[in-house]
């Protein structure tokens, strides 16, 4: 198991980086960030960033030492309805999502926002009085169950929730993993998991390698290629690349099932650090943040 101390690090690292990405300090590419988060502030809404956005900003810092830019902005309200956010910010919708939140375009960012009681997973289990704490048992990756305040109260460092810290644990060990099964869209998670696994360069958790084994099985290349495109906009793999990717589960799926693997597939998008400078980075950044 993950140091605990280590872990408590973290999530005073990931407290600065939400800080950081929330302060408007003439930085132009911050400025839809903070008008978005002022307006909400205004309306008195509770609020978190959610998922990805935050796996962003921390691995960011860890592998690169620098600030995070999400490819898009995830957040969660409170206390309010679709209604309410749909006339507050009517200026930017481009869309509504396929879970029913809306999608907001404002300069070069995108934000998907919804209401707290909307979260899909959460109405599907009748959940009637949802609260921050419920949302990382929602998501589908272990690397995306985290949920942090917008702003904290005053006097109060940001709140993290991050239920059984499966996601500190993620980043730690540099495992993908599944977190709830349960989706509506099972190709989408397929491709999802290859492009984040070949991304980040991290291994598969066993619970994944088994749903890849049995859900891309039923994909063909054009699918794979074609989901891409409708989620990420460019076909960051090519058919030919998840054939390959397929062959090495199934393969995995013969050998070494219980374990968690890496695929030898090459990264896409960002070329990371080897495993044991990785490691060396999360230290040196755990280290700054404890002598504080």
């Amino acid at each position: 198991m993950a140091d605990g101390k280590q872990i408590e690090l973290l999530k005073r690292l990931l407290r600065e980086e939400v800080a950081s990405f929330c302060r408007h300090d003439g930085v132009v590419w911050r400025k839809s960030i903070s008008n978005t988060i002022s307006e909400i502030r205004d309306r008195d809404w509770p609020a978190v960033f959610f998922g990805g956005t935050l796996r962003s900003l921390l691995l960011s810092r860890l592998s690169e030492n620098k600030p995070g830019r999400p490819r898009d902005i995830d957040i969660v309200l409170s206390g309010t309805s679709i209604d309410e956010m749909r006339s507050t910010f009517e200026p930017y919708i481009s869309r509504q999502t396929r879970f029913g939140g809306l999608q907001l375009k404002r300069v070069n960012w995108l934000f998907d926002v919804w209401p707290l009681k909307d979260t899909f997973a959460l109405k599907q289990q009748g959940v009637e009085s949802p609260t921050f704490e419920d949302l990382p048992a929602t998501t589908f990756f272990n690397v995306e169950a985290i949920a942090v305040e917008v702003w904290p109260k005053r006097g109060h460092p940001r709140k993290v929730f991050s239920s059984d810290d499966q996601f500190f644990r993620g980043v730690i060990t540099r495992t993908i993993e599944i977190n709830r099964e349960e989706n509506p869209f099972p190709e989408l998670c397929v491709v999802r998991a290859l492009v984040m696994a070949a991304k980040l360069r991290w291994k598969v958790g066993p619970r994944l390698l088994s749903y890849l084994g049995k859900h891309g099985e039923l994909m063909s290349p054009a699918t794979f290629e074609a989901i891409q495109l409708n989620h990420y906009g460019i076909v960051q793999w090519s058919g030919v690349l998840f054939e390959k990717a397929m062959d090495e589960v199934r393969s995995a799926l013969r050998h070494n099932r219980h374990r968690a693997i890496e695929l030898t597939l090459p990264g896409q998008l960002t070329l990371w650090p080897a495993d044991d400078v990785y490691k060396q980075h999360i230290q040196l950044h755990t280290l700054r943040v404890s002598r504080k």
